[in-house]
């Protein structure tokens, strides 16, 4: 067996450390890499998770707005009702006093008619 030279001991070393630094700097770049897609996958859950939250806000815009449109039809709808119900009343009293006018004119008709037969 021979023995190494300094020279040969001194070179292996230079040699390991290199391929020792090559591999720390592969380890780095592979760390950072790794960095780089976990930041860019948490960007992309975040703007979905934007856009989700985008698209259910205007979803809830859009059920209040139709909330609203059938509350004001349903308040018209009431107050048609209200005032359908009310001319209805309404003539129903005007017919009613028509027909009590036409009672009393035959009542008071048949009234002096008795008044002469009693007498």
């Amino acid at each position: 067996m021979k023995a190494k030279s300094k020279t040969e001991e001194l070179y292996e070393a230079q040699t390991e450390n290199r391929h020792l630094k090559d591999t720390i700097s592969a380890q780095r770049d592979a760390l950072e890499k790794l960095r780089i897609e976990k930041d860019e996958v948490a960007q992309k859950v975040r703007a979905a998770a934007n856009d989700e939250i985008s698209q259910l806000k205007a979803a809830v815009n859009a059920l209040r707005d139709e909330m609203d449109q059938s509350r004001i039809e349903y308040e018209d709808k009431l107050q048609k009702v209200e005032r359908d119900a009310q001319d209805e009343n309404k003539q129903l009293k005007q017919t009613i006093d028509v027909l009590r006018e036409q009672i009393e004119k035959k009542n008071a008709k048949k009234q002096p008619e008795k008044n002469k037969r009693k007498k």
